[in-house]
């Protein structure tokens, strides 16, 4: 019987058990995705050009499509360099509407598997 690996939540989590908290593999990759749309530039010390910056770093910067292309870009950059090796971005849509920044990122896990797609919206600054 092949036992099913179990990954740490990302971030950390203490389950049920008072322990950390696990997730299968596809849930991992899930978390780790979210993790590279949350870091904002320059947020990581060793690692400035980390991160897709659709967290706090831009929480207060004016909504245009401006800056949802500048998340765009550099989700698909931080996407391919961190975890380039895992998955495969399929597709990455960033919009910004009304008073929200969305990001939608459907990604193939390697070396084969099913899509994937993992949706965060959070608030914005509208001026």
């Amino acid at each position: 019987m092949t036992a099913i690996r179990r990954n740490p939540r990302e971030p950390w989590v203490i389950g049920a058990r008072h322990r950390l908290a696990t997730g299968a593999p596809l849930e991992h990759l899930d978390d780790l995705v979210r993790i590279v749309l949350l870091t904002g530039p320059n947020e990581r010390l060793h690692r400035p050009g980390f991160g897709a910056g659709l967290g706090a770093s831009t929480l207060f910067e004016p909504l245009s499509t401006d800056l949802a292309a500048t998340v765009s870009a550099r989700a698909r950059g931080s996407l391919t360099d961190v975890l380039g090796d895992r998955l495969e971005v399929v597709e990455l849509r960033v919009t910004a509407e009304d008073t929200t920044l969305s990001a939608t990122v459907v990604y193939r896990p390697k070396p084969a598997g099913d899509t994937r797609t993992v949706t965060m919206t959070l608030p914005a600054a509208a001026l």
